[in-house]
């Protein structure tokens, strides 16, 4: 049956003496863990190496462009140790841990792995293994490292770790939606402004001639994103205190229920000869944010 999933890229970095028959077992593990909880966990999660992914490039530090190619663009890393630390980068004390400090300063999720299985001595390189001991030390403070010391161990270490790195970013990325949501929601208020509007008309009387009139309207225009509620709106006069102020026509007993988002409301304005050449008009309504007011001085013209 199918279903909709995020694809995630695991890194798997090692250096070159874990033995092929481990890194075997964690694929193995990965394609399991894709069918027993991928449908749960609405992911697919894709092994990614250099050994299989990486292509030749010329140019640059061989790390450097593993980091561009396929280190930088996973989402989990799990690093596997045995008796060697690796060969020292640029800029770290091995190809590995220089995977595993980009990525964790990435904000990645990275498990630190390391085989205790038996081992021929002979078969040791003493000065990488007290290398690889000394940098798991300095681990201790912020890493756990776990070891295994057969199949199943590592399976379950692998198993483990892809629910807990699938688990921590599905919390964070529905962190994120929130936090969009709730930021978006923010966003959104009314945002009322009055202004004049005039329209010239022309009539025709009974005896056929032509004639110009101009009416003149209070428009109340919500320029916001959310509704505005309960507006209401009062004018005086502006500069001469004995000018009339102008007569709105048509206005409903009561605040206006609500002006839409981009919608405008207007009522005809009724100014005689002594009516004040200019009002201040002060609107007021209510959203999301509490009562909301805005000021504006307005002109016949």
């Amino acid at each position: 049956m199918s279903f909709s999933a995020t694809v995630r890229q695991l890194l798997v970095s090692c250096p070159g003496d874990v033995p092929a028959a481990d890194l075997g077992i964690l694929r193995r593990s990965l394609n399991r863990w894709n069918i027993a909880y991928g449908q749960q966990f609405a992911s697919t999660i894709v092994p990614v190496s250099w050994a299989t992914n990486a292509v030749a490039e010329f140019g640059r530090h061989p790390q450097a462009a593993l980091n561009s190619q396929i280190v930088d663009s996973c989402d989990i890393c799990i690093a596997l140790f045995a008796n060697r630390l690796g060969t020292e980068t640029p800029n770290a004390k091995s190809g590995t841990v220089e995977e595993i400090e980009r990525l964790h300063s990435l904000g990645r999720y990275v498990a630190v792995l390391r085989s205790v299985r038996p081992v021929n001595v002979a078969d040791i390189d003493l000065g990488q293994a007290v290398r690889l001991e000394e940098y798991l030390q300095s681990l201790a403070h912020k890493a756990l490292v776990l070891t295994y010391a057969d199949d199943a161990d590592l399976q379950g270490h692998v198993e483990a770790v892809l629910i807990a790195a699938v688990s921590r970013d599905s919390a964070r990325a529905e962190l994120q939606l929130d936090d969009s949501v709730a930021s978006h929601r923010a966003s959104m208020h009314a945002e009322i402004w009055p202004r004049v509007l005039s329209e010239e008309k022309v009539e025709t009387d009974y005896r056929g001639r032509s004639k110009s009139r101009r009416d003149w309207y209070l428009v109340l225009s919500n320029s916001g994103s959310a509704p505005a509620r309960n507006v209401s709106f009062s004018i005086e006069p502006v500069g001469d205190k004995s000018a009339e102020p102008w007569i709105i026509r048509s206005v409903a007993d009561g605040p206006i229920e609500a002006i839409g988002p981009n919608g405008e409301i207007r009522f005809g304005i009724f100014a005689t000869m002594g009516s004040a050449v200019q009002v201040r008009c002060t609107v007021r309504w209510d959203d999301d944010r509490g009562t909301q007011e805005s000021i504006a001085t307005l002109r016949l013209t």
